[in-house]
C-alpha cells in the first residue's frame, strides 16, 4: 500500500495499516512498520517470499535493490549511512523460524560513509532472539565484488551474500533464501543454526 505525503520520518505515520510505504521530506521512499513496539521503524531491509536475489554487487548494495511495494527489499547503504549520520536511532532485527516471532534490538545502530566501506556500528544489545550482530560490530561491508573482512578468503563468496562480516559470520540475514547448506542461508546462528529464517526485517527509529 502507497501513500505519498511528504512527512519527516516514520514516527509521523498515522495508520491502522502496519506496513506503509511512504515517501520522507527528503525524497527517499521508504517502507514503515507502524505497529511493533510502538512503530514509527524505517525498514531498510525485509525479506519474506525469497523472490528477490540477494546475492548483489556493492554498487547494488550501496544504491538499494527490490521491490518496495511488494515489499522485499534492501533500501541501500547509502540511503542508511544518510539517515543514521543525521540523527540517532536504534535498530530492530525482527526474524520468523519455524513459525515462531523473535527479535533483537540494538541501541545506537549507525553505518559509516561508502569511504569507511559503510563500517557497522551497534551499541547494546536486547531481545529475545539471541545477540548474533555484536560479532559485526565495527566491521566493515562486503559484497562478492568488495572483500572488505578478515577471513583469508571472501566470506561473501563462500555464503553467497554481502554483510558486514568478521571471519565470518554469527548472521547473515541477506544468505540464500530457504538455504540448508554450509550455513549460506538466511542465518540468525543462535536461533537458525545453519538453516534459513522465513522472514526478516531489519528497521531503524530515531531516537
Amino acid at each position: 500500500t502507497t501513500e505519498d505525503k511528504l512527512i519527516p520520518s516514520c514516527r509521523e505515520v498515522k495508520t491502522r495499516e502496519e506496513r506503509v510505504v511512504v515517501t520522507l521530506a527528503s525524497g527517499l521512499k521508504v517502507m514503515c512498520d507502524t505497529k511493533t513496539d510502538g512503530g514509527g521503524w524505517i525498514i531498510f531491509q525485509r525479506r519474506i517470499y525469497g523472490i528477490v536475489d540477494f546475492y548483489r554487487s556493492w554498487q547494488e548494495y550501496r544504491d538499494g535493490f527490490g521491490d518496495i511495494n511488494i515489499g522485499e527489499f534492501y533500501l541501500g547503504n547509502e540511503h542508511i549511512y544518510n539517515l543514521t549520520s543525521a540523527a540517532k536511532y536504534d535498530l530492530r532485527i525482527d526474524i520468523k523460524y519455524n513459525r515462531n516471532s523473535y527479535f533483537a534490538q540494538y541501541s545506537d545502530f549507525q553505518i559509516l560513509s561508502e569511504k569507511d566501506k559503510y563500517k557497522l556500528k551497534i551499541g547494546a544489545y536486547s531481545g529475545n532472539a539471541g545477540d548474533n550482530l555484536s560479532y559485526h560490530n565495527n566491521m566493515s561491508f562486503s559484497t562478492y565484488d568488495k572483500d572488505n573482512d578478515l577471513y583469508g578468503s571472501n566470506c561473501a563468496t563462500t555464503y553467497l551474500s554481502a554483510w558486514w562480516y568478521n571471519s565470518c559470520h554469527n548472521s547473515n540475514l541477506n544468505g540464500q533464501w530457504g538455504s540448508k547448506e554450509h550455513s549460506n542461508g538466511v542465518i540468525w546462528n543462535s536461533l537458525t543454526n545453519s538453516e534459513s529464517a522465513s522472514f526478516t526485517e531489519m528497521k531503524i527509529r530515531e531516537k
